[in-house]
């Protein structure tokens, strides 16, 4: 089985520190490919990808760092952990690495990642939609650090069958947390009540995970947010419940106090961000489902 991960950062880094260590040391079932460019590709090349979580930091080299599509060949599994603005753009750019029955499988912060590849690709591919709950950042091209969170991936979309078990046995078998969800939808909704608003709000108003917790008045916002986005996901067949934005809020606990959303880092970065996916998607929605939501509005007023 061959497994290309295609953006090695946060992310990326988190799931292909353990896969290629693992596969690279003990079994040549799996190959484990790092698709990546620049500086990032030239550090890992040179050093491997340098991976710390909590005060041990690993060298982890895989079978293969590349940026082209003919070294690297068909892939069984492509993971594309790139952000939500480049996922089209990366899957076109390796599309020669895909053949009818290989799989890709989305972990940006979006709810309609498939949607969108097959409105703008012509795909002949099969493709499971996933979400991971991780706190995990680039320190430097080819360092990235995991900085809290569960972890844990969930990956479907499809009928379950032998091929998809032996990739989830095979991350599973290397350490990573992952399950297999047919009936995705509700998961992705699930998680995307939590990060959309999280990013929001921490971007809007420039307060850390743990500030935000502290903030009375800004978790009203956040949990306000939350119902906005509730009922959309009702409009879409998903139901999202009372419990689950409690479940939400309480998720920011589990993060570092200093914990950031990419989208605020983004900013602060002045790199690209997110906000089409996490803040103007639902504005848009909403608006041509027909819903009123104000505080989304409000808060996107602070972002501009």
């Amino acid at each position: 089985m061959k497994i290309g991960i295609l953006g090695l950062g946060g992310i990326g880094g988190f799931i292909g520190a353990p896969l290629a260590k693992h596969y690279k040391e003990n079994s040549s079932e799996v190959e484990v490919v790092f698709i990546c460019r620049g500086e990032i590709k030239t550090s890992i090349e040179a050093e491997g990808l340098k991976f710390t979580s909590g005060s041990k930091t690993e060298k982890i080299f895989p079978h293969l760092v590349s940026d082209d599509p003919k070294r690297i060949g068909k892939l069984d599994f492509l993971l594309v952990t790139t952000k939500s603005y480049s996922l089209v753009d990366a899957i076109k750019n390796y599309k020669e690495c895909l053949a009818n029955n290989s799989t890709i499988i989305t972990l940006q912060n979006m709810v309609n990642a498939k949607e969108l590849i097959e409105s703008r690709t012509n795909t002949s591919f099969n493709i499971l939609e996933g979400c991971i709950y991780v706190a995990s950042n680039i320190n430097s091209p080819g360092h990235v650090t995991h900085l809290g969170g569960p972890g844990k991936i969930f990956i479907g979309g499809k009928e379950k069958n032998k091929l998809y078990e032996s990739f989830v046995s095979a991350l599973v078998t290397a350490g990573v947390n992952i399950m297999f969800q047919k009936d995705i939808k509700p998961i992705l909704w699930k998680k995307y009540l939590f990060v959309a608003p999280v990013a929001a709000v921490t971007t809007a108003y420039d307060v850390t995970f743990g500030e935000l917790l502290e903030n009375n008045s800004l978790q009203q916002i956040l949990r306000n947010m939350m119902r906005e986005l509730q009922k959309l996901a009702l409009k879409k067949g998903i139901t999202l419940t009372s419990n689950d934005i409690e479940t939400s809020i309480d998720l920011l606990s589990k993060f570092p106090f200093q914990a950031k959303s990419s989208l605020q880092l983004d900013y602060e970065n002045s790199n690209p961000g997110e906000k089409q996916y996490l803040v103007d998607y639902v504005i848009e929605v909403c608006k041509k489902e027909g819903i009123q939501c104000p505080v989304y509005n409000q808060t996107n007023k602070l972002i501009l």
